[in-house]
């Protein structure tokens, strides 16, 4: 039995440099994740539908922490471009089924109003907000945001995305800041 745990123990070891991947390797990665999971949960995508749910995708991997027993995502859809209500049934659909969670379109003070923040904590749940457009085209967008729980348990991130044959690809996804 012992000779077991030790032989399984070196396996795990040996195999361990190859489980780190580079932030270019997360987003493919990532990017692929995304599209599987639409095919899995039936759920389709109007363009700007994709565009958010890849970013969303891409920001959910970042500091995975905040994503801890929730309930609730909260997707301020108000600052979004472009976005009518059909695109947000999809995205809601999409991150809600993928994610097992309730979704809501509030900013951080609707949802203290409402109750679900408490002392700058989002206990059941995490805010994605996309506060500033750095470019906005038919063929790639650039934006920059926040994926939010508590008053000290926040991230900032830029998105880069392209659009390539009708199909929005994750171009670049970084953290840029953390609370």
């Amino acid at each position: 039995m012992k000779k077991i745990i030790i032989y399984l123990l070196i396996i795990i070891c040996m195999s361990l440099p190859f489980m780190g991947c580079t932030r270019k390797e997360d987003d493919k990665n990532t990017k692929g994740s995304a599209v599987q999971s639409s095919k899995d949960n039936k759920v389709e995508k109007s363009q700007k539908a994709e565009l958010y749910g890849l970013a969303f995708d891409a920001v959910w991997e970042m500091d995975k922490a905040l994503n801890d027993q929730i309930k609730y995502v909260s997707i301020n859809t108000k600052n979004f471009k472009d976005f009518n209500e059909e695109d947000k049934k999809q995205l809601f659909d999409y991150i809600g089924k993928k994610y097992n969670v309730t979704m809501l379109d509030m900013s951080i003070d609707e949802l203290k109003t409402k109750g679900y923040v408490k002392d700058l904590y989002f206990k059941d749940g995490l805010v994605f907000t996309v506060d500033k457009y750095n470019d906005y085209s038919p063929s790639s967008v650039s934006f920059e945001g926040m994926k939010w729980r508590s008053g000290c348990g926040a991230i900032g991130f830029s998105f880069q995305g392209e659009n390539k044959n009708n199909k929005w690809e994750l171009k670049k996804c970084g953290m840029t800041w953390i609370s």
